[in-house]
């Protein structure tokens, strides 16, 4: 007489799919012994933890333990339990080129950086490195990056302020909040702005790209416009999001035609970058060149200009032409004393 062994088989696979579930649910991060039961029975019904599911549970990390060398500690402060390494069963490997991807993330964020999104990345790189088998994880830390991203200081950012701001531009919701200009005359001013995105620039500063819709104290000429707001100048606990949902894309705003001239000293080699969208570069015979484009943002333009010095000479619109003569005359005030 022929034994059947199919319901064997099939309660080793389901007891099997269970356990890389529960694993695949702590690499999330640490979770309680009722949590990781619900999302079991969640995932897989009447086949996760029928009867008594606690001693299910703590037979399968024993197993999980036991057969692949998992490290799953129990952490008694918060009552969950946490994945501390995969042993046996990492099942990610990569190639040289993408080993090599990873130690460049290593080097770029490295431990302690302020802004909370470089935080995530950098718990995202331990998280990879977390799924590598051992012997390439060794072999990993061994290697030494020959090439990095150089981030400036990060300014602290009110927690708050990041939630409302990530929010905004989620939902696409408007959002209001007092700002700190620095330079401005009028220390604080209170904005209704479109969100679009949150900026992380080179320098350090994460920015809020959106259109100022209205500003308070009201200044002529302003608004609409496309700004980029330094979000740790925003005033803690005065963001906040409006009923008024916005239409895909950005509102349309003033455009300026945008034409300068660089010196010789900066164009002779004719590889000037194209800073701005659509630019059009016209080299003359003498090594100079001239730049035409279409900006919305004013206030961007003159300080992306400004990194050329004296070697730019703005020729159009009349209101960057002004611009910067009021900062040609701020700047003489300090080097021109006497």
């Amino acid at each position: 007489m022929t034994q059947r062994t199919g319901g064997t088989k099939r309660s080793s696979w389901l007891t099997f799919r269970r356990r890389l579930l529960l694993v695949r649910l702590l690499l999330r991060g640490p979770a309680t012994r009722d949590g990781l039961i619900a999302a079991v029975n969640a995932e897989m019904g009447d086949q996760g933890y029928p009867g008594d599911a606690t001693s299910a549970l703590k037979h399968d990390l024993d197993a999980l333990k036991a057969e692949y060398g998992c490290q799953i500690g129990y952490r008694r402060g918060v009552r969950q339990y946490a994945l501390d390494d995969l042993g046996e069963l990492a099942l990610l490997d990569l190639p040289e080129e993408y080993l090599e991807a990873l130690n460049f993330l290593d080097a770029s964020f490295p431990e302690g950086s302020g802004l909370p999104e470089h935080t995530h990345v950098r718990a995202l790189l331990d998280r990879v490195l977390l799924l590598l088998p051992p012997y390439r994880r060794r072999e990993y830390r061994a290697r030494r990056s020959v090439a990095s991203l150089r981030l400036g200081p990060s300014r602290a950012i009110d927690p708050g302020v990041m939630q409302r701001v990530r929010q905004a531009v989620e939902r696409r919701q408007e959002l209001e909040f007092d700002y700190r200009d620095a330079g401005d005359e009028t220390p604080i001013t209170h904005h209704r702005v479109a969100p679009h995105e949150v900026i992380f620039r080179p320098e350090g500063h994460a920015y809020l790209d959106a259109t100022m819709l209205e500003v308070e104290p009201r200044r002529p000429g302003v608004a609409p416009a496309a700004v980029h707001y330094r979000i740790d100048r925003i005033v803690p606990g005065t963001a906040r999001l409006l009923p008024s949902v916005l239409p895909a894309g950005r509102p349309a705003l003033p455009t300026f035609r945008l034409r300068y001239r660089l010196a010789p000293a900066v164009a002779r080699r004719r590889d000037l970058a194209p800073h701005f969208p659509g630019a059009q570069i016209a080299y003359a015979d003498d090594g100079s060149a001239e730049v035409t484009a279409t900006v919305t943002n004013l206030w961007q333009t003159r300080q992306t200009l400004l990194r050329y010095g004296d070697a730019c000479e703005v020729l159009e619109p009349a209101e960057l032409v002004e611009l910067f003569r009021a900062s040609a005359r701020g700047l003489a005030q300090i080097y021109l004393k006497g």
